[in-house]
């Protein structure tokens, strides 16, 4: 990721269009924010260079896709083997998110699976074994309300 610098409004124009809607051509943003092809060509190439933009991305429906269980997990870890596990875990692919959080637990992660019983063997057979967990507490999504990444 690229070091912080500021954003200015033509900036932030780019990425909440892009954020709106990824495949937005530069003649259509250009179009709708009266800013320049050029000037938009420019700044998404500095934007990427500078770590703004860190990927262009789709986000598939769980449901299509099969994935429609999703858990997140509350995990304890050995501060010992703390690194070892995160990097263990940023490994399962059905692993979305891993983030080090402060409080009771250490970590915050987000699963993905197909059903309960993979869901339970996820947890049971791939995730309960990682050297350094040594507690964890799961909790089965029952409703995405919203899922968005931050504001622009």
């Amino acid at each position: 990721m690229g070091s912080r610098f500021d954003l200015d409004e033509i900036d932030r124009t780019i990425l909440h269009s892009l954020r709106c809607n990824a495949r937005m051509s530069l003649q259509e943003m250009s179009r709708r924010s009266g800013i320049s092809d050029a000037t938009i060509h420019f700044r998404l190439k500095r934007l990427k260079s500078r770590g703004a933009i860190e990927r262009f991305t789709i986000i598939a429906s769980p449901a299509v896709t099969g994935y429609s269980v999703a858990a997140i997990i509350m995990l304890q870890t050995d501060t010992e083997r703390h690194d070892e596990a995160e990097a263990a875990l940023a490994a399962i692919p059905e692993v979305t998110e891993v983030c080090g959080i402060l409080g009771e637990y250490d970590l915050y992660v987000k699963v993905w699976s197909r059903s309960l019983e993979e869901l339970n063997c996820l947890i049971n057979d791939r995730i309960r074994s990682i050297e350094g967990i040594e507690d964890l507490h799961e909790m089965v999504v029952a409703k995405r309300v919203k899922e968005e990444t931050p504001l622009v």
